[in-house]
């Protein structure tokens, strides 16, 4: 083997090891300080990741399957993925356990899901050889232990576009540069047009100041007596079937993180569930039941609107019985919470 050629493929190991170590701070990020190292995996549980294509063009959407067969008793979760994992950017991640279609027009999973099925679809907007990273998965098992595993790395080419004759870019041309006109009072039109238009703005700030000061201050907003109107006009429109499930589901969780912002004293709007559970297990005087009651509330909503699961009657009640639960517990925290945002 010429020394050329030896050159090239340590370069080339080098470099789909150093993106897998890269990627590996996908996992902290995920489970956050509470969560352990990796663990092996335990014997009965076998993770199967599917991608198509495996040899793909810059930007075609990548789909990656992710079958985890486990014993009975056993439940896996994989963390909200963010927009970046190594050098591909995350497209859509459906987390499972089950997920409906195979994402091509005419095209069916090569085989079933089995146990928990999840979905990643991702791009990358460079050529070469690259490495999809670890991804963190959490197994319960039957007698309540976590366990936390990662999936192998999944090994994908990108190619170019370009391809035949068409194997090369055209070069751009240089831009015309168009002459300037030199006539300087059009200038000073268009600089005394700034400076009045300026003055004018200016002068309306300072009269709309000034008339906002004299008026009364409005009351404080009572946030959880809107929020429990709300819950109650959602409920009594009765419980959802069939196409009504998920839109039902997204109001109501809308609702609990307003609950959950005002009792609390955290920003909820434009967070995950993951984020919501850290901002909320940072505070103090919060035992891990009511923890335990918000964060399955939360779940049990993401999977009626990303993995399309469809709840029965007697979960419909238990989100709605969660809910008031979580109402009654914000308005006694709320006054603690009015101290930290006053």
């Amino acid at each position: 083997m010429s020394p050329s050629k030896t050159g090239i493929r340590t370069a080339r190991f080098l470099q789909t090891w150093t993106r897998v170590i890269l990627g590996l701070p996908l996992l902290a990020a995920a489970w956050g300080q509470t969560d352990s190292a990796p663990s092996e995996i335990p014997p009965g549980v076998h993770i199967r990741i599917e991608a198509v294509p495996r040899i793909a063009t810059v930007g075609d959407p990548i789909r990656l399957d992710f079958y985890i067969e486990m014993p009975a008793g056993y439940r896996a979760e994989i963390p909200a993925m963010g927009h970046q994992a190594g050098d591909f950017s995350i497209l859509e991640f459906l987390p499972g356990p089950a997920v409906s279609g195979s994402g091509q027009p005419g095209e069916r999973p090569s085989s079933p899901p089995a146990g928990h099925h999840a979905r990643i679809v991702a791009a990358v907007y460079k050529t070469g050889p690259f490495t999809f990273p670890p991804v963190p998965i959490r197994l319960l098992t039957s007698e309540g232990k976590r366990i936390i595993v990662s999936s192998p790395p999944v090994a994908i080419t990108i190619q170019s576009v370009l391809a035949g004759k068409d194997s090369g870019l055209i070069d751009l041309k240089k831009q015309v540069e168009l002459p300037e006109p030199s006539k300087w009072h059009f200038r000073l039109a268009a600089l005394l047009a700034a400076c009045a238009a300026g003055a004018l703005a200016w002068l309306f700030w300072k009269r709309r100041r000034a008339r906002a000061s004299s008026l009364p201050e409005p009351p404080p907003l009572d946030v959880l007596g809107a929020a429990e109107s709300e819950l109650r006009s959602l409920l009594a429109r009765g419980f959802p079937e069939d196409r009504q499930v998920k839109p039902f589901y997204v109001e109501l969780s809308e609702i609990v993180k307003k609950i959950l912002g005002a009792g609390f004293g955290v920003q909820t709007a434009e967070r995950t569930t993951e984020e919501i559970m850290e901002a909320l297990r940072r505070g103090t005087g919060r035992s891990p039941q009511e923890m335990e009651i918000v964060e399955s509330f939360l779940v049990r909503c993401d999977l009626v609107k990303f993995a399309k699961y469809v709840p029965s009657t007697a979960e419909h009640q238990y989100a709605a019985d969660a809910a008031f639960r979580m109402l009654d517990l914000s308005r006694r925290l709320l006054p603690a919470a009015q101290e930290v945002h006053p």
